[in-house]
Formats: structure tokens, sequence, C-alpha cells
């Protein structure tokens, strides 16, 4: 996949949590929310409160890993998105809350059609499947 495609891939999220962290920021932090108002935002992204106030924490590039690996297996975005509502945003939180990205930067760099990846990603059943099922269905 292209650079172009890798960055197709990336946007809509990295959009989300630019904005999410920029609005962070802006109010000092999450944390001066009251509970149940924080609760009730991370409930809107599937997550709790807590979930919201440690993504958020991770910065807005805490998913690119994720955008890279799509791109070695040929993934967009588009082809995600057509297996599982919601699926990109789950591999999304997956990978900016996965505790591996150091052996996963070092294995795209250095090797990025290894299956390695597969033993460590907690993403790798998902993507595979991706992979598996991409062109049959409908564009």
């Amino acid at each position: 996949m292209s650079k172009p495609a890798e960055h197709e891939a990336a946007a809509p999220t990295a959009s989300f949590l630019t904005r999410l962290y920029d609005w962070w920021r802006y109010h000092d932090e999450l944390g001066s929310l009251p509970r149940d108002e924080l609760e009730h935002m991370a409930g809107e992204f599937g997550m709790t409160g807590r979930d919201l106030e440690d993504l958020a924490a991770k910065g807005p590039h805490a998913a690119d890993l994720l955008y890279r690996r799509m791109a070695a297996l040929g993934l967009s975005r588009s082809d995600v998105e057509r297996i599982g509502h919601g699926l990109m945003r789950d591999l999304e939180k997956t990978c900016a809350c996965c505790n591996d990205k150091s052996q996963c930067k070092k294995d795209l760099a250095a090797r990025s059609g290894d299956a390695a990846w597969k033993d460590y990603c907690p993403n790798a059943v998902s993507l595979e499947s991706v992979v598996k099922t991409k062109g049959r269905f409908p564009l």
C-alpha cells in the first residue's frame, strides 16, 4: 500500500485523537470534568471514563503503528469498515493501548512481511480476518 493509502487509513482517527487531545489540553485535563459527564462522553465511544482518560493521555498518534501494519498488509480503512461497524475504532483503541509498540515498530522497519507480529499483536486475528475477507464485500 502506498503512503497516501496509509494516510487514508489514519486520517479520521488521527483527527479524532487530535481533537480529543486538544480538547483535553484546553480543558486542563479530563479529570476536571464531573465524573458523570466524563462517563457519559466516554460511553458515546463505547468506553469507560477511565479508558477515555488513558486513551487521551497517549496522544493523537497512539495508533500510528496500526496504519503502518495495515499498509504492510495492503489494507485500507475502507477494507476494515466494510467488515464491521466500529471495527476500525476498536483496532485503533487496541493499538493505542498496546504494550508492544517497541517490538512492532522494529518489526515494521526491519521486516514488515514477517509473520512474527502475529505472536504479540492484539489486533492480529482481526487484521488477518480482514485480509482474508478483503474483496468479498461490495465497495
